[in-house]
């Protein structure tokens, strides 16, 4: 058995395990821990994502940059950074994050109600869209309407794989990139090294599993499978 499918044995355990304990968590109604179970459910499941399969996150929340642990995370200006000690999967998986590892997000208040401020300025782009963009108009454009709206934090751009974002069009449904990562699971760690994030560490100093068993600060994370831009658009 290779290492991706000894990673992905443990990751289904993992997974089985977590959806017992949400099941329980139900049943007594404990929110709390509904929503930590959730949570890590999401981000166990994004990383199962085979070859040919698509799945589109938002993370508007603070400290979210590398919420996922996806390998690679769009540079804006230089393309694409490789993380220290990457995960690779052969799934097609894409996260939206409102800000860097290091900053927060806001919150912004658009027709009576409160919200994300990425994720306010993320639908006020695809809206404003008169033709389908492709991924580094949509991140140009991104940026430029949190900076029209005095916002400092930078949304972030991270990915299962590499791929030009000036030939890519942003769709939720049409198309996918396939597995173009030669090995996949995480490679081992070697004795003292500790993974190096350049904008500061994820989720606040905590890795990502604990930062999400202790309630990730307010995370809101939406798996877009047609819901977040059903509110707004529908064609996109």
């Amino acid at each position: 058995m290779g290492q991706y499918e000894k990673d992905k044995k443990e990751l289904l355990e993992k997974i089985e395990q977590l959806e017992h304990k949400l099941k329980k968590a139900k049943q007594s109604g404990d929110k709390d821990d509904v929503d930590k179970y959730s949570r890590k459910l999401a981000d166990r499941r994004a990383k199962l994502a085979s070859d040919g399969c698509r799945l589109t996150s938002v993370m508007d929340c603070c400290h979210s940059g590398t919420g996922l642990d996806l390998p690679f995370t769009y540079v804006q200006g230089r393309g694409w950074s490789v993380d220290s000690l990457p995960a690779f999967s052969p799934g097609d998986v894409q996260m939206f994050s409102g800000c860097r590892d290091d900053q927060t997000s806001a919150d912004v208040v658009a027709g009576g109600q409160a919200g994300g401020a990425m994720t306010n300025a993320f639908l006020a782009v695809l809206d404003n869209a008169r033709h389908d963009l492709k991924y580094h108009e949509l991140m140009d454009a991104l940026h430029r309407e949190l900076r029209r709206k005095r916002m400092s934090q930078k949304p972030q751009l991270s990915s299962s794989q590499r791929f030009d974002l000036r030939d890519r069009v942003f769709c939720l449904t049409d198309g996918f990139v396939p597995n173009g990562n030669a090995n996949l699971g995480r490679p081992p760690r070697q004795p003292g090294h500790r993974p190096h994030r350049k904008h500061g560490q994820a989720m606040g100093g905590m890795n990502l599993e604990d930062f999400l068993a202790g309630g990730g600060g307010g995370m809101a994370m939406a798996a877009m499978g047609g819901l977040l831009l059903s509110m707004a658009l529908g064609d996109h």
